[in-house]
This record gives structure tokens, C-alpha cells and sequence, in this order.
């Protein structure tokens, strides 16, 4: 059975021909692939190991395809200290973030004690305002008291011109006729 195996291989590595044996040469990454078979003698559940391992690698890595000891110690430095940078910077945005919290709660009491102020302003100005208009509607009434007061009093002169007319009318009947008539002179010869 085992040379069955082996002439199945060997005549699956004859039909890939020397360009298999040519690519694990030139590539690195290049890999044999070890197919274990299950002698049909053997019960399914024993197994035996090969008896022939193949390597896994088709030939040793050389020195450059490995990467140095160092290298790899190297790598895991800079991720810790990304990682450390990240942590750190997180932790300033975090103090930035509650420096900038503080500094809008600032704001904004700032501006509820302006709100605060241009409320306080706008009821004094209506109270500003109504008083106002309320000192206009007393002088409006005393300016219309004074008015009609006047025409009062100036209907009160114009009769008491009229009056006067009147009286300096009557004393001037009054002293023309209390005035002796004039003697015409009579004709002296």
C-alpha cells in the first residue's frame, strides 16, 4: 500500500515537472505540503505516524529571509510606545475637554447674568416708559385745563373790552351832554 502512495506522488510531481522544484527554489515562502495516507490495513481509529517525514521547509531559510532577534524587540518597543503616545494623548484631550466643559459652564453663566441684566434693563424701561407716558397725560390734562382756562379769560377781556367800549361810549354821552352848550357869538357891531 505504502508504494502505491508513493508512486501516486511521484507521478503527481512528474506532472508539475521541474517548475515546482524551480519555485520553492526562488520563493521563500514556498512550501512542501506532507499528505498522509491511512493504510487500508490499519482500523480507523489508530494512527500511525509516517514512517519518512518530510521537512516542511524544502530547503533551510537562508540568513536573509530571517528577520534579526532584535528586529522583532525593536517592533514591539515602538508599538508600546505608539500605544503609550495614544494613551497620552488621549489624556490631554480629556483635560482639554473638561478645560473647555469649564470654560463654556463660565460662558454660559456669563451669559444668563447678561440675560439677567438686559431683562432687569427692559423692565425698568417699561417702567421708565410708563411713567413717562403717565407724567404726559397729567400735563396733557393740565395743558388742556390752562387752555380752556385761558379762553375762559379771554372771553371774559373780550367782554370786558366790550364792556369798556361800552362805558367810554355812555361817558363820552355823558360828558357831552353835561358840557353847557356853547354860546355862539353874537355879532358885535
Amino acid at each position: 500500500m505504502n508504494q502505491e502512495v508513493k508512486m501516486q506522488v511521484a507521478a503527481f510531481k512528474e506532472k508539475r515537472g521541474s517548475s515546482a522544484s524551480k519555485e520553492g527554489a526562488s520563493d521563500p515562502n514556498y512550501e512542501n505540503i506532507t499528505l498522509t495516507f491511512r493504510n487500508r490495513d490499519q482500523p480507523k481509529g489508530s494512527r500511525s505516524p509516517p514512517k519518512t517525514q518530510v521537512p516542511a521547509w524544502s530547503r533551510p531559510p537562508s540568513e536573509s529571509a530571517q528577520v534579526p532577534h532584535w528586529l522583532h524587540r525593536a517592533m514591539m518597543s515602538l508599538y508600546i510606545l505608539l500605544a503609550l503616545v495614544c494613551i497620552t494623548l488621549l489624556a490631554l484631550t480629556l483635560v482639554k475637554n473638561s478645560e473647555m466643559s469649564q470654560k463654556l459652564l463660565d460662558l454660559k453663566t456669563e451669559l444668563q447674568n447678561v440675560s439677567i441684566l438686559v431683562q432687569q434693563c427692559q423692565e425698568e424701561q417699561k417702567l421708565g416708559c410708563t411713567e413717562v407716558l403717565k407724567h404726559v397725560k397729567e400735563t396733557k390734562g393740565h395743558v388742556d385745563q390752562m387752555k380752556s382756562s385761558v379762553q375762559k379769560w379771554n372771553e371774559i377781556l373780550q367782554k370786558l373790552s366790550a364792556d369798556m367800549k361800552n362805558i367810554q361810549h355812555a361817558v363820552q354821552k355823558i360828558s357831552n351832554e353835561l358840557k353847557p352848550p356853547k354860546q355862539q357869538p353874537t355879532p358885535s357891531e
